[in-house]
């Protein structure tokens, strides 16, 4: 095995105890691989879910799957990314060779991994887990090239950071997963970043009402600002009832996008009869959600949503052209920006509601 590199990371050793800065060694990228400098990555709810509960985890491990960076090298045979490329790093393998990348639902690759050991960040001795195989809250990286998707020019890489997760979900459970369509209503339970997106993504095929619903003032306002039409406070009562009064009946697409079993209910009761919902949001893996079947026979549908649907290779680009114009609008989801050595300040802003998507930012942030 080369030698490596030097890197300092925020490295996860037990659940729930602060992340501790260390030193730690990138070895080199081998054959089909690139090394990324990482710029940016965003604290999303997911890392924050595994690192409290320790589910998909294991310990010690690196987190952080919301990342862009520069290309620092590559491996042999490598002709996805070149060196000094910008990149966005994607946690959906597209291995192209699983039955479902081969029917065109490289969101479901089967190569997908939640705590992958691959040696490729080591710790006195220890290989430490890769979350998403992505570990976007460590200096450096080594990924798969294919998962290293380029950058147009003229986009800043701390804003397309967040199109690695939480952009990509929420805008592709809205247009790709829910097929939101033009002059439909649809409601947002939990306006996230994921949910965040997906207001956005249902604006921008133009959808007629956008109901965002969440408990948090300002989160609530923001989405307002970024396209809802409406704007549900679930304390002023049943949100579901109103709901159905804003809309004579209930909606055509509801997304849940806060992680919770009871909300993922609430977006199934706000649907008109024929209307589709989408559970987006991560729960605990042993929650269980309950559905009348005569809702069901009244054409009801719901369903899960991994990563928006999306195939990276084909989808992160679109999502760049839209930001690269302004209808996707990234910077109003982010913040606060913090260095690495902050990085249990934002798991604790994230926490604690006061922010949407704080990000650690690297020396190559631009």
């Amino acid at each position: 095995m080369s030698a490596g590199t030097r890197a300092r990371a925020a490295v996860a050793f037990a659940r729930g105890e602060p992340l501790r800065i260390e030193e730690i060694t990138v070895r080199d990228p081998g054959p089909g691989e690139a090394r990324v400098r990482v710029a940016a990555c965003g604290i999303c709810a997911s890392d924050l879910h595994v690192w409290r509960t320790g589910e998909g985890i294991g310990f010690p491990a690196v987190l952080g799957h919301e990342a862009s960076g520069i290309v620092e090298a590559v491996g042999a045979g490598v002709t996805e990314v070149a060196e000094g490329q910008a990149v966005v790093l994607t946690w959906i393998p597209r291995c192209g060779a699983c039955r479902a990348c081969r029917a065109g639902r490289a969101h479901l690759c089967a190569a997908m991994r939640t705590n992958a050991d691959d040696g490729s960040l080591m710790f006195g001795g220890v290989a430490l887990g890769r979350y998403m195989n992505v570990s976007g809250l460590s200096e450096r990286v080594v990924v798969q090239a294919r998962a290293a998707i380029p950058v147009p020019a003229g986009l800043s890489l701390r804003s397309v950071c967040l199109v690695g997760c939480g952009v990509t979900t929420g805008f592709g459970a809205a247009v790709l997963t829910g097929a939101a369509r033009w002059g439909e209503s649809v409601a947002v339970f939990g306006c996230g970043a994921v949910g965040l997106a997906a207001v956005q993504g249902a604006r921008t095929v133009g959808a007629a009402r956008i109901i965002a619903v969440d408990p948090n003032r300002a989160r609530r306002e923001l989405a307002g600002r970024l396209g809802a039409t409406h704007l549900v406070a679930p304390e002023d009562g049943d949100a579901v009832a109103a709901i159905h009064a804003l809309t004579d009946g209930g909606v055509d697409l509801a997304i849940e996008a806060a992680g919770s079993a009871a909300v993922v209910r609430q977006a199934f009761d706000a649907l008109a009869s024929g209307g589709r919902a989408v559970a987006v949001g991560l729960t605990s893996y042993a929650e269980e959600v309950s559905i009348p079947v005569i809702a069901l026979l009244l054409d009801k549908t719901l369903r899960g949503s991994l990563h928006g649907s999306a195939d990276p290779a084909r989808d992160f680009p679109k999502l760049f052209a839209l930001a690269a114009r302004g209808a996707l609008r990234l910077e109003e989801m982010a913040g606060p920006d913090v260095p690495l050595a902050q990085v249990n300040d934002a798991f604790a802003a994230l926490g604690a509601g006061r922010a949407v998507r704080p990000r650690i930012l690297f020396d190559a942030a631009s």
